[in-house]
């Protein structure tokens, strides 16, 4: 009897920890989920990441890691729930940067230090390939010709040029009280998901994710309209 005592007092304390775990805002609106909280894939540093929507209604999130020379591949679908995809070694000589998709299945990115472009080839989402392209040179700076067509400067991106900054995410469901939640720091890219309103920012300590639940309740709802 005593030992089930102590297991229980264990396992309490233990749903105390993960019950803090999340980083929530006084209104519930925002919820910061810290790398530690996400699965391992997405606790490294990384310089550059990149969102996939699939045919079959699923979103990946690719998260390029150089120190590790891997693209690092996570389903976030459900921002509260983030599985881990894959990891895909990468045979690259420089830190990347996604550019812009050229359509749903290809993404152009630029290599750091005057390394050139390349492809990112997601048709099989889970084991994507990268391929170097003698045609273009740089790719750090693109604009749109048309639907098929873009206009690129050839301008070197080097990784000295390229600043790591230190997001401060902030809770203002008191104005006149505003409260600091968490300070990311060295943060390489962020980038928005415009459907479940999530921000994520990838830097030093790995993948931070800022969720937004009644943002995400309301995609599902319009996603079960649709279909």
């Amino acid at each position: 009897m005593k030992h089930q005592v102590i297991v229980a007092l264990i396992c309490l304390a233990w749903a105390g920890v993960f019950a803090r775990a999340e980083i929530v805002s006084q209104s519930k609106e925002v919820v910061i989920l810290e790398p530690r909280e996400l699965p391992e894939k997405a606790q490294s540093a990384g310089q550059s990441i990149e969102l996939h929507r699939l045919s079959n209604g699923k979103t990946y999130l690719y998260m390029e890691q150089f120190q590790l020379r891997r693209l690092a591949i996570l389903d976030v679908t459900e921002p509260a729930r983030i599985k881990p995809v894959a990891w895909v070694k990468l045979d690259v000589s420089a830190p990347f940067d996604f550019v812009r998709d050229l359509d749903d299945s290809t993404a152009l990115i630029c290599l750091r230090d005057n390394k050139g472009a390349a492809i990112v080839d997601m048709r099989k989402p889970s084991e994507p390939t990268l391929s170097m392209t003698d045609a273009l040179r740089q790719a750090a700076h693109t604009e749109e010709i048309g639907f098929t067509g873009i206009l690129m400067v050839n301008e070197p991106r080097r990784d000295g040029d390229i600043p790591a900054r230190d997001f401060q995410i902030v809770d203002t469901s008191d104005p006149r009280r505003p409260r600091l939640l968490k300070t990311v720091s060295q943060v390489q890219k962020k980038l928005n998901d415009p459907e479940t309103g999530t921000v994520y920012l990838v830097g030093a300590e790995g993948l931070t994710v800022v969720r937004r639940p009644q943002v995400e309740e309301q995609h599902k709802l319009d996603a079960t309209y649709t279909n």
